[in-house]
């Protein structure tokens, strides 16, 4: 998303998020973007620098959170995680031991808190923006005293930590620490110039500053999000599409988020030149096909996520536009296209205002 603005294809299938940040309103100045070309082979990949582009952090507070909101939404029987996000999340982050009376009691009070004000509103900004980022920034102590969250926000977090902390965070933490050890691997591979190709792919390039990367046993019903003010990825260490094959793809995409903004200004002009109507959801559906192209093309083998895990079947908007961006935006991919006639091209094939 960007602000508070979701991106769905069809209810309740939500993507990847990102949120955070205005939208901008101008293609860079650098000129017209390059062809991507295409990423070089694994050897060429292993000997880039890749330590300064992702830092991988695994928060306590983080987790917290979204441990409470997870079993907020199973309270009220939201149990829809996309099949990228479903894992063995119960089994391999069981309790370590039982709870009290007492200590069941004060965490049902946290998650009903959740319940309430959380889940409620978690389209809205309060779940990403307000509460996710500043979590992750607090201070790794036990007072919640730096930060700027709502009063009852912080009570419930605060009354629900010491039980967090004894009965679950030390699995938690063990699976964040296996999972950020794997996706370092993955990223030091071919990470690097996978990603600068996929920015080129998107018109610009790769931020400077590290994106920093939070591993949580739960992100959202999708399995991961992202926002933009500063550029902050958040991914489930349990969820299936975020392990094995896809795991660098994941990564890819997430921090594409931070570089879509020439394709969503071109996007954005071009259809208000054409007097087309924009889905909001065509900028994210474009970064599914180009990751997942780019993926394929440095493994012929490769499966992308949005086939592996349903993205272009279980939605009419992401169907009716996965042939448009094969015919129309591919071949820029391939290089036989300039990104402003690509842009063209997509556009062009959009319904009229």
């Amino acid at each position: 998303m960007h602000g508070a603005r979701a991106l769905r294809l069809a209810a309740p299938l939500l993507l990847t998020g990102c949120v955070g940040g205005p939208t901008p309103t101008a293609t860079p100045a650098t000129g017209a973007p390059a062809a991507p070309s295409a990423a070089p082979g694994g050897a060429a990949c292993a000997a880039q620098d890749s330590t300064q582009r992702l830092r991988f952090v695994s928060s306590f507070w983080l987790n917290l959170h979204n441990a409470l909101y997870r079993d907020a939404r199973r309270q009220r029987g939201r149990t829809d995680e996309s099949l990228g996000a479903r894992g063995s999340v119960p089994h391999d982050t069981a309790a370590q031991r039982a709870l009290t009376d007492d200590e069941r009691a004060r965490w049902q009070r946290a998650v009903a808190y959740y319940e309430r004000s959380i889940v409620g509103d978690e389209l809205g900004d309060s779940l990403v923006t307000r509460v996710n980022d500043r979590l992750a920034a607090a201070a790794p102590d036990r007072s919640l005293s730096d930060d700027a969250l709502p009063a009852a926000l912080r009570a419930a977090l605060l009354d629900a930590a010491p039980i967090y902390r004894d009965v679950w965070w030390p699995v938690h933490d063990r699976h964040n620490a296996a999972w950020i050890d794997r996706a370092r691997a993955q990223y030091a591979s071919r990470g690097r110039c996978e990603g600068d190709t996929l920015a080129a792919a998107l018109g610009t390039t790769w931020t400077t500053e590290p994106i920093r990367v939070d591993a949580t046993v739960y992100a959202s019903w999708f399995g991961a999000y992202t926002t933009l003010a500063p550029p902050h990825v958040t991914i489930s260490s349990t969820a299936v599409g975020s392990n094995g094959a896809t795991m660098l793809e994941v990564l890819l995409h997430e921090a594409g988020h931070v570089h879509l903004h020439a394709v969503d200004s071109a996007l954005a002009a071009e259809a208000a030149r054409q007097r087309r109507v924009l889905p909001a959801e065509l900028s994210h559906l474009v970064l599914f096909y180009t990751t997942g192209a780019l993926r394929r093309r440095a493994d012929p083998t490769y499966v992308p996520y949005a086939e592996r895990f349903g993205i272009w079947t279980k939605s009419r908007t992401a169907r009716r536009h996965r042939g448009l961006l094969a015919r129309e935006w591919q071949p820029w991919l391939d290089g036989r296209r300039s990104f402003a006639a690509a842009i063209t091209g997509v556009v062009a094939g959009l319904p009229r205002r």
